[in-house]
């Protein structure tokens, strides 16, 4: 099991969408000799308060995946509002969502297949002022989330022009609902929707209604868009 050296007990910040994995990573953490602290998480159930909470950390751990664009807005916030150099363990792939958190600043991005005594050691390194990722790990991923951000944001500007009427077909579509059902439920001829069906898919510039769906069912999780909380920074 691996311990910190005896000689100083590192504080350590964590902090999980989950209340009860980041309490049960602090307590391991603990029972490795680190002083470790659950933090809240922003917008989820409130951690218990800790008066230490708001002081100075020697590295801080946050465990989660980021697919959804809420629990990426609130992964962005920890990172780049709490003072620490942040190790950052998530399900999500290598890709992207990683490039937005060292965007934001994080140190080091880890699989959650990383062992949790492997996250002591990388831990311990980061707190004595380890280097983080190197620039060439780094880079690349931030360049793929800056385009991920910039496919989000034409997303929403061409969903953004849809009428109130064909967003509400789309809406249907995306529920599995058919043109003829759709008729039915906003009382219309079915030359109708499917008008406003050509309508969605030249204004989403997709060829198809598989593809206006699969667009919208994107759009729910980007709704608030990760590139909201700042250049380079996020439902359950």
């Amino acid at each position: 099991m691996a311990k910190t050296p005896e000689s100083r007990s590192y504080r350590i910040a964590v902090a999980s969408q989950h209340a009860l994995v980041s309490q049960s990573v602090r307590t391991a953490l603990v029972d490795r000799s680190f002083d470790a602290v659950a933090v809240r998480w922003p917008g989820g159930v409130p951690l218990p308060r800790n008066p230490r909470e708001s002081g100075r950390y020697d590295a801080a751990l946050l465990l989660g995946e980021f697919e959804r664009a809420a629990r990426l807005r609130a992964a962005t916030l920890l990172v780049s509002h709490v003072a620490a150099p942040w190790v950052v363990l998530t399900d999500s792939p290598r890709g992207p969502l990683w490039g937005a958190m060292y965007a934001v600043g994080a140190h080091l991005v880890l699989a959650a297949t990383t062992s949790l005594d492997e996250v002591a050691e990388v831990l311990v390194r980061v707190a004595e002022g380890g280097a983080g990722a190197p620039e060439a790990e780094r880079l690349p991923l931030i360049e793929a989330w800056d385009r991920l951000r910039e496919e989000r944001e034409l997303l929403a500007a061409r969903l953004a022009t849809l009428t109130p009427r064909e967003r509400e077909v789309l809406v249907l579509l995306h529920a599995g609902e058919t043109a003829a059902e759709i008729a039915a439920v906003l009382d219309v001829s079915l030359s109708t929707v499917r008008s406003q069906i050509k309508a969605i898919l030249r204004k989403l510039e997709v060829s198809s209604q598989l593809a206006a769906v699969a667009a919208y069912g994107t759009a729910l999780d980007l709704r608030q868009p990760a590139a909201n909380g700042g250049g380079h920074q996020a439902g359950s």
